[in-house]
């Protein structure tokens, strides 16, 4: 039971950290550009996140198991082979599940197979940890890339047209579905998340010396 109980805190933090606090795109700044080339709506948001589950999941797993067998020279090239044998099965299954999805993003999809974020967990952190660990931190990091891309969507998107659902409002007119305009955002977002973890060390330094008589 005390193994079980480490097992899932080890597992919740692992989650909390690719969610949150070590976001791959805010902390990391890695697969930055699928979401300012193509994060300009809340359709094209989800359907980034979900070819980015979709990779991350198996490529994770693939590396977990068969990881280490490869010498460590061909590790990254043998990521790219596996998110490659990967991307028609996820991109079927997302166009699936948001029809014309994935055509809608254009090069952006096909640039998914060597996005930095899945690449970077894939070639770094699978190999070296235990299942269950590479299970939270793909499904931690593929929601904090979410999180971001439909942050960034509806901003984008709400500047662009005026409307969001339950919202409309004139639009400002074009410029944020620019690159420039999406990485602006991202920057402004990787601050916020910097001041609060900034915030998060300050509380726990607090309590820690509160501890100590």
């Amino acid at each position: 039971m005390k193994r079980n109980g480490q097992l899932l805190r080890g597992a919740r933090s692992i989650f909390l950290n690719g969610l949150l606090f070590r976001n791959p795109v805010l902390v990391g700044a890695l697969g930055l550009y699928p979401l300012v080339a193509a994060a300009r709506s809340v359709g094209s948001a989800a359907a980034l996140s979900l070819l980015f589950l979709l990779l991350a999941l198996p490529c994770g797993l693939i590396l977990c198991f068969f990881g280490m067998l490869a010498p460590r020279w061909f590790r990254p090239g043998l990521v790219l082979l596996v998110s490659a044998a990967c991307y028609p099965a996820a991109a079927a299954l997302a166009d699936l599940l948001l029809p014309g999805s994935v055509s809608g993003l254009g090069m952006a999809a096909g640039l998914m197979i060597c996005n930095s974020a899945v690449y970077s967990r894939a070639e770094e952190y699978a190999p070296e940890h235990v299942a269950a660990a590479v299970l939270a931190d793909a499904f931690g990091c593929s929601l904090g890339f979410a999180g971001v891309a439909f942050l960034l969507g509806a901003l984008r998107g709400l500047w662009l047209t005026g409307s969001l659902p339950g919202a409309v409002l004139p639009p400002a007119g074009k410029g944020f579905d620019l690159p420039f305009a999406g990485f602006l955002m991202l920057g402004f977002l990787a601050a916020l998340l910097q001041w609060l973890n900034r915030r998060r060390a300050e509380r726990a330094a607090e309590r820690l010396k509160r501890r100590i008589p």
